[in-house]
């Protein structure tokens, strides 16, 4: 080996040998390192956030002092509530600190530090806070573009979908649901400004809604009366209207109130006039208390309701009247005439003249004029005293054996004698009777 060769080897072997020391110092020094901060962070935390703080390189006590003085988020991405902060115990953090991860210590773990909220608590946030919370969204949303879902309308009897605005105004449903959420456990309320999100036309809230006005525009509900039913079908009725933003339905609905109206004067009795042929053909005066009438505003409510339901029910007309003699155009088979031109009084049942007796009544004017109409009879008593004041003022009472009032003020059936009082007659034996002045 020539000296040249011996020199190259003997510079190599050095360079080895320089190369293994300086690896073992390497080595050394990460050891040292990993086990001196292992050391450190056996009584402080490693890279870590807690409720989004950095209490990296904190002890227990560092980080509870940190957390409970610091302020959340203030660029305006959320909205800390006033005064909903609740102090963390070093014992809750403690707790955090066991759990604190065990993987490598570049990495960085988020935490949630929580405590019990007292039922105090508690109801002071939801009692006090949330309304504070409330309003403040609503003045925020004053300044802020409104989002407008896309509308599903009807027009004519056709369903189209016009296309919503986004704005910029804040959920506040879901923001308040946030609140809620955060009032059970949280040491301070920060809800995350949340921006109203407008449907679009394709998005499936828009489109199941669509499908459902569709359906809706399919319902029938029939309504039965006294001697035939009608049919009612949605598309025929419900020509325009919209679906509101909360899902339901606002139609127009003048063409159905208006045909219920139309039926309702056509088959109303109560304080019309009309025919009896028994004991003669008279046409009996406007006015009374005898009849039925149907409630219009809610036969209309119950066929629109009805209309528009998931699953629709049919209806019964005599669920929404009134009055006397549901079905009835007249008196029926069964009443008690009164002729005050001849002082006559004709009791019908079944349609046969059951009696006819002689009256007396009260003035053809003034203030004790028998009133005429149809009336039924409200009630009937047995040994009543009628009581009231004669023509010179004076009061009067008077027993009679049998009352039969067909009004408030004192007009009635009874048996006496007496011609002051307004309506005289012996006692009609059968309560379906309707007494008519004619």
């Amino acid at each position: 080996m020539s000296r040249r060769e011996k020199f190259g080897r003997q510079k190599r072997v050095n360079r080895n040998r320089k190369l293994k020391r300086f690896s073992a110092v390497i080595v050394l020094l990460l050891a040292g390192g990993f086990i001196g901060l292992h050391v450190y962070f056996q009584s402080h935390f490693k890279w870590t956030r807690i409720n989004d703080v950095n209490v990296s390189g904190l002890t227990v006590a560092q980080a509870t002092k940190k957390l409970n003085q610091s302020q959340i988020d203030q660029n305006g991405q959320y909205l800390v509530v006033k005064k909903s902060r609740i102090k963390l115990d070093t014992d809750d953090v403690k707790q955090l600190f066991k759990r604190r991860s065990s993987m490598s210590m570049l990495a960085a773990k988020q935490m949630n530090a929580q405590t019990e909220v007292s039922n105090r608590d508690y109801q002071y946030r939801i009692r006090t806070l949330l309304p504070k919370f409330e309003k403040q969204i609503d003045q925020l949303n004053l300044t802020r573009k409104p989002t407008v879902d896309s509308t599903i309308k009807l027009t004519n009897g056709k369903v189209t979908v016009k296309k919503g605005v986004q704005g910029t105004e804040l959920d506040k449903a879901s923001m308040i649901k946030a609140f809620k959420k955060q009032a059970k456990d949280n040491l301070v309320i920060s809800v995350k400004m949340k921006k109203q999100v407008a449907a679009s036309p394709n998005s499936s809230l828009i489109k199941s809604r669509q499908r459902a006005l569709q359906k809706r525009l399919n319902n029938t509900v029939t309504l039965t009366t006294y001697n035939k039913p009608f049919t009612f079908t949605a598309k025929k009725w419900l020509t325009n209207g919209k679906v509101t933003a909360n899902g339901h339905y606002k139609f127009e609905t003048t063409k159905l109130t208006n045909w219920v109206a139309k039926f309702a004067n056509k088959v109303d009795t109560l304080g019309k006039s009309f025919t009896i042929t028994k004991p003669k053909t008279v046409r009996v005066a406007s006015g009374g208390t005898y009849g039925w009438k149907i409630n219009q505003a809610a036969l209309s409510k119950a066929l629109i309701h009805n209309l528009t339901r998931k699953k629709p029910q049919n209806i019964n007309l005599k669920n929404y009247v009134s009055g006397t003699g549901y079905g009835d155009r007249g008196a029926g088979k069964t009443y008690v005439a009164v002729d005050l031109s001849n002082l006559q009084e004709y009791v019908y049942k079944d349609g046969r003249l059951k009696a006819k007796i002689p009256i007396m009544s009260g003035t053809l004017t003034g203030g004790n004029a028998t009133p005429t109409g149809a009336y039924f009879i409200m009630y009937k008593q047995r040994h009543a005293t009628l009581r009231g004041k004669n023509s010179d003022g004076s009061k009067y009472a008077s027993p009679v054996g049998y009352w039969e009032p067909v009004t408030l003020s004192g007009v009635g059936l009874h048996d006496s004698p007496c011609s002051r009082h307004r309506f005289m007659a012996i006692q009609v034996p059968d309560p379906s009777i309707i007494p008519m002045a004619v």
